[in-house]
């Protein structure tokens, strides 16, 4: 298959955001927080809350026809966005996921192409009552 080069800039066409809560019923299942345009997209941010009265391990993968590919793991503290004493976690950081393509302005971002799906899961179980929200807070689809 060949390719032909863009010789024209690709920007985003249509921006977007993602939100998922995990919840005690989710159990360590993958939950979709975006899923790719037909052309693909790009994601800016990506931040994860907590309600939880324990900390929690957060992996983010992409999942494309039915496989699931882990990007990385960040901890997500008692509490995080909850209240102003915890801030809110930014899990595209470069010490969670060693080679994640930065920008420009320095800041981390993943591509996602037609058919994948960005998904997180917690690797230990919510307290009942109690959820952990990621937002894909910046997405575009080109």
């Amino acid at each position: 298959m060949s390719f032909v080069q863009n010789s024209v800039a690709t920007l985003i066409r249509q921006p977007q955001n993602g939100k998922v809560q995990i919840a005690n019923a989710d159990g360590q299942n993958q939950k979709t927080v975006y899923a790719a345009g037909a052309n693909g997209s790009k994601v800016t941010a990506l931040i994860a809350t907590s309600t939880d009265t324990s900390a929690r391990d957060v992996q983010i993968s992409i999942t494309n026809g039915g496989t699931s590919y882990p990007l990385g793991t960040v901890s997500v503290p008692t509490g995080a966005g909850a209240t102003s004493a915890v801030v809110s976690v930014n899990l595209l950081n470069a010490a969670a996921i060693p080679g994640i393509a930065i920008d420009s302005d320095g800041n981390p971002y993943i591509h996602l192409v037609s058919g994948d799906t960005l998904t997180v899961s917690a690797l230990s179980t919510v307290t009942s009552g109690k959820l952990i929200t990621v937002t894909a807070a910046t997405v575009g689809d080109f």
